[in-house]
């Protein structure tokens, strides 16, 4: 039987930023070979597969990057040591999202013998910098399933939708000039902090359930240095948006401005080097708490509290997107994610991985369960 605890130390002292996950998804595969079926997906995802008899298609998921650990002077504990101390385990992924990834196998690997269906072990790449596009590219291989769990972290209650996220690019141009005579050019900088503050403004929408819509400058930049006017200056945005926000509803928030404005788009690279574009907007989900599927899940872990998430996470695909009913459980407490000193309770570790168990034990049940693709989707 597997030690959850001790799985999780393992997967925290190898160390996975986004796009360098390929050493922990080597370890993955070796570990899941042990009672599952299991290959490298689309982008270097790890999937991994168990039948038994007919039933529902469920996938657990979670992803295998964390964010670099910051200044590791800042830690107490190293950050990638896998320490437990005082009943905590410590490091960069403990709770964000190597605890609930050695739940999830550990419990899986408990309950093999009681699966009624098909149940995958899903875990993607670049999680942290594009959320759900690596586990989209694995529903276009493997098909879509009828519920997702999100491992993310809960505090072991019950993830009902988040708010999704939108990164705005405001882009202001001017005209070039030497810098020792400004008034033959026209300063890109000044024009974009003349505008800036009246974007920030701008009403933005409330939702009953995921609270208000909120946006905050992360970067300003410009491709000038030395003593020239620049002709360009660039502004992202991080839009945290809600059910019902399209595109062209957030870029219409924006009209009136002097400036170009769009979402923002990109291009990733896999370890495996694959390179994929993403256009960074990711729409809100949310399931009320009487749907079906979420009572299913409430009683099996035993009637835990409801909960939005603060941040993001792949569901903006599974639900937001395919409309595939999904929710989250996983150990840990969020506001502690990306942090130095991340921990997590080994208790709780344990704790997810029975509560795991029971839901992979009883996913026979999901068949008499109307299971809607919908939700309340961006």
């Amino acid at each position: 039987m597997l030690d959850p605890v001790e799985l999780a130390a393992e997967l925290i002292r190898i160390r996975s930023p986004s796009g360098s996950e390929g050493d922990l998804a080597d370890f993955l595969i070796r570990t899941l070979r042990r009672f599952m079926d299991v290959e490298r997906g689309p982008l270097g995802a790890v999937v991994g597969r168990l039948q038994r008899g007919e039933g529902p298609t469920v996938a657990l998921e979670g992803h295998m990057d964390t964010v670099p650990p910051g200044d590791e002077a800042s830690w107490s504990v190293a950050p990638y040591a896998g320490a437990v101390e005082e009943g905590l385990l410590y490091g960069r992924g403990a709770v964000d999202m190597k605890g609930a990834i050695a739940a999830q196998i550990a419990g899986v690997a408990a309950a093999q013998r009681e699966v009624q269906g098909t149940l995958y072990l899903v875990y993607v790449t670049h999680e942290e910098s594009a959320e759900g596009i690596v586990l989209g590219r694995v529903f276009e291989e493997i098909g879509l399933p009828d519920l997702v769990i999100l491992g993310e972290p809960t505090d072991l209650r019950l993830g009902i939708g988040h708010r999704g996220r939108a990164i705005v690019r405001l882009v202001a141009k001017g005209r070039a000039a030497h810098a020792a005579m400004p008034e033959l050019g026209v300063n890109a900088v000044e024009k974009l902090l003349r505008e800036l503050p009246r974007a920030l403004q701008r009403e933005l929408p409330r939702d009953p359930l995921l609270g208000k819509g909120t946006q905050a400058v992360t970067s300003v930049s410009t491709p000038t240095s030395g003593p020239i006017i620049p002709d360009r200056c660039v502004a992202e945005i991080d839009r945290r948006i809600l059910p019902g926000e399209t595109r062209d509803s957030v870029l219409g928030t924006y009209k009136g401005l002097e400036l170009e404005v769009g979402i923002a788009k990109g291009e990733l690279r896999s370890y495996t080097g694959e390179a994929f574009l993403v256009e960074y907007f990711f729409p809100a989900w949310v399931f009320p708490p009487q749907e079906g599927f979420i009572q299913w899940a409430w009683q099996a872990l035993g009637r835990p509290p409801f909960r939005i998430w603060r941040f993001s996470t792949d569901g903006v695909m599974s639900a937001g997107v395919l409309g595939i009913p999904t929710f989250g459980y996983g150990p840990g407490e969020e506001s502690l994610a990306h942090q130095a000193d991340e921990h997590v309770p080994v208790g709780d570790i344990a704790r997810a991985a029975e509560g795991y168990r029971k839901l992979v034990t009883r996913m026979g049940e999901l068949s008499r369960i109307p299971l809607r693709r919908g939700g309340l989707g961006g």
